[in-house]
């Protein structure tokens, strides 16, 4: 008996106060290989629940990478299953108007590891960036603290490794697949040492998705959230959502969605691993059962009918209604053609009349069982997509038909054909005509890739941009065909206008004569006879291509693309590196000013445009923080000065020849990889108190801080 009690106290004692090893922070990281940034943690969430009310802090799911648009406030695994009789129900997050707090009811998850990055630089990984994550729903009380996680008592022993795939290619730059590797543990961890079964498991992703831009939205609160629209893909098994209702401008209007890509169980017959997926026609001969992928929705607060929020009634726990929204077809309890379209027409609509705050839920099982020690693997998509051009606009937000979701069907399709690799027929059995790398078995993530993206860099001199690049491209080897399979390149760039939404087009392309890709041009007109170098730049840089007329203050995307001959094996044709993979913003205007004197000789006069500045000038954003004017003829270091009529200082700024200027505008509208001008100084007309200039005639001075020589001028702001 004694013996007895002491195992007892210590199964006790090791579930209440965790070892020491397993005290892990809680860690935060976004993808940014690529145009989707993604929030990853490692205690079971994906998105970042205070971006709208701190955007510069980071991405939640963020597409264009570098623009506003978020399309994500928080997800969350969930996994149920049916243990010894009862029910056990793991949630990673739930509906809460601040998101994750640890401890928290719903937050079920704890840290078992800190966040890992592999990729090409480590040799390591699957993708371009892997960030694997692991955590656990073990612990009832927060390792290394006596705070207990309310409401989590009975746990499934789930341990995860979660991780996040990312690729840089054009076909890849807008989705995140997340492979969610989930064992059953209890046979370490529960204190039996045979463990326990899960049964009639689902697992599923709950997700809060709202599509707004953070920077120029003006909307609080619950009006932030309460204009999305939704819907669901039923060919592709993804729930998406889009900003139905709001007057946000500028914004860029899109998708952001889930997809359940599929799921890898043994098959009990022959113990291979099976790919369970209703899209696996065979996936009925396996013995496992039919898998069943559906949505579930639910209004954030307030809902009725099919629509209100699982939480716990009189007849049944809210874990029972969490696993309900996970097992059964919605609209559950109305299974009438005629009230699901209407059901969907409402998830559709109601963002129009801001009454489109919906939570969603996609998920997928039945897995039969899952033994002590056994792992499944389920992999879900994160994915975004711009709508057509015909669509964007304050007037294109409302609309969501077969047109608008073509880009958003199409990258779905790419991001399956990416997840299948050499399955080929979806069915997860091997066969040696699929098999294409000839190792014995089928990979998955296994894809013909374009060639490495070119080394370049811009030149810039007053209003003519020249772009250098080398010709490694050319030697690129496919990983899966073995081939040197080199065709061509292109040049890319932004219109102007485009500052706000850099939308980059082809402005020339050269590629290999002699066959039936591309325009068959040669490379004669931009290779050079000999390499060049630059100072600080060991690169060789063979080809070079001008581009002239670029007008002073905008903000131009150049970019060098590779593309290739395409795969007739894997039907593909020509792959292109990304246009935003190895982009630079460009900023024509004056060089730095090596001849400033104390006077107005024409030459070497500082000046500010636009002179006079009317709200809003055509490259400002749609805030006071993002307005932007140009003092131009500027030194190499210089202070800058801004003075009322009365002679009041309202702002003072420093200008090194290789700065930006302190202001929101680069934040929200550019990145870092910049060619400036070296005589320019943006500024947002704000004062050192961060005030509005209000309408008016200013001063300024501008003092060389080499030679001590100082300019004067003025300007007029007019609202």
């Amino acid at each position: 008996m004694d013996i007895i009690r002491y195992g007892f106290a210590i199964l006790i004692f090791s579930l209440l106060v965790p070892s020491l090893n397993a005290q892990f922070l809680f860690e935060r990281e976004a993808t940014d290989v690529n145009q989707l940034g993604l929030s990853i943690t490692n205690v079971g969430i994906i998105g970042k629940a205070d971006v709208r009310n701190n955007p510069d802090a980071g991405a939640s799911m963020r597409f264009p990478i570098n623009s506003g648009t978020e399309h994500l406030f928080e997800a969350g695994l969930w996994i149920g299953a049916q243990v010894e009789g009862g029910l056990r129900l793991t949630t990673g997050a739930v509906t809460n108007p601040s998101g994750y707090s640890r401890g928290q009811a719903g937050y079920e998850f704890t840290p078992d590891g800190t966040l890992r990055f592999e990729g090409p630089e480590t040799g390591l990984g699957i993708s371009d960036q892997d960030i694997i994550a692991t955590y656990t729903d073990r612990n009832i009380i927060i390792p290394g603290t006596n705070q207990t996680i309310t409401g989590h008592n009975d746990p499934l022993y789930a341990d995860v490794t979660q991780t996040s795939l990312n690729w840089a290619f054009p076909f890849t730059e807008n989705f995140s697949i997340i492979r969610m590797d989930i064992t059953n543990n209890s046979q370490i961890h529960s204190g039996n040492p045979d463990g326990f079964t899960w049964e009639s498991v689902y697992v599923g992703q709950y997700a809060d998705l709202v599509v707004r831009n953070v920077f120029t939205t003006q909307d609080q609160g619950g009006a932030f959230f309460n204009k999305g629209g939704i819907g669901y893909l039923d060919d592709l098994y993804t729930t998406y959502a889009f900003d139905a209702g709001s007057n946000d401008s500028p914004s860029i209007n899109t998708y952001g969605g889930i997809t359940v890509l599929g799921s890898e169980v043994t098959n009990p017959k022959t113990g291979e691993t099976v790919f369970y997926h209703p899209m696996n026609p065979d996936v009925e001969n396996f013995g496992i059962g039919s898998p069943l992928v559906d949505p579930s929705y639910w209004l954030f607060s307030a809902g009725t009918g099919v629509f209100q929020g699982p939480s716990s009634d009189q007849l049944r726990s809210s874990d029972q209604l969490r696993y309900d929204r996970m097992s059964r077809e919605f609209p559950l309890d109305e299974t009438e053609p005629a009230a699901d379209e209407t059901n969907r027409e409402r998830l559709r609509t109601d963002g129009q009349q801001s009454s489109g705050n919906y939570i969603s839920m996609i998920s997928i099982g039945p897995f039969q069982s899952v033994e002590p020690g056994e792992t499944i693997s389920v992999y879900f998509g994160f994915v975004a997509a711009e709508k057509p051009a015909d669509f964007q606009g304050v007037s294109g937000k409302r609309f969501d038909n077969e047109e608008s979701r073509a880009p958003l069907a199409e990258s779905i399709n790419s991001m399956f054909r990416v997840f299948l690799g050499e399955d080929t027929d979806s069915t997860g059995v091997y066969t040696e005509e699929k098999d294409v790398n000839e190792n014995g078995r089928l990979d998955r993530f296994s894809f013909p890739t374009p060639p490495d993206a070119p080394n370049f860099r811009v030149e810039l001199e007053a209003s003519t941009a020249t772009v250098y690049w080398d010709r490694s491209a050319e030697a690129s080897v496919d990983p899966v065909t073995n081939e040197e399979d080199f065709e061509g390149y292109k040049i890319y760039r932004t219109d102007l206008g485009d500052d706000l939404n850099p939308t980059p087009r082809v402005i020339r392309e050269y590629d290999t004569p002699g066959n039936d890709i591309g325009f068959n041009t040669g490379f004669s007109e931009v290779r050079l006879d000999e390499p060049v170098t630059f100072p600080g730049d060991d690169t060789e840089y063979w080809y070079r291509f001008e581009v002239d007329g670029l007008l002073s203050g905008w903000q131009y995307q150049f970019s060098v693309t590779a593309f290739d001959l395409g795969s007739e094996q894997f039907a593909i044709e020509s792959l292109e590196t990304s246009a935003n993979q190895n982009a630079i913003r460009v900023f024509p205007g004056t060089p730095a000013n090596q001849n400033f004197q104390d006077d107005d000789s024409r030459d070497n006069k500082v000046g500010v445009y636009p002179n006079p500045y009317r709200v809003n000038a055509a490259w400002d954003g749609g805030t006071e923080q993002t307005r932007k004017i140009m003092f131009f003829n500027l030194p190499e270091r210089a202070q800058l000065r801004v003075y009322t009529l009365a002679g009041e200082i309202v702002a003072e700024k420093n200008h090194t020849s290789d700065g930006i200027g302190d202001i929101e505008w680069y934040n929200q509208f550019s990145s870092e990889n910049r060619v400036l001008s070296g005589g320019e100084l943006a500024w947002d007309l704000l004062s050192e108190a961060n005030q509005n200039l209000t309408t008016g005639l200013y001063l300024y001075s501008v003092k060389d801080l080499d030679s001590g020589h100082v300019q004067t001028g003025k300007f007029a702001i007019i609202k």
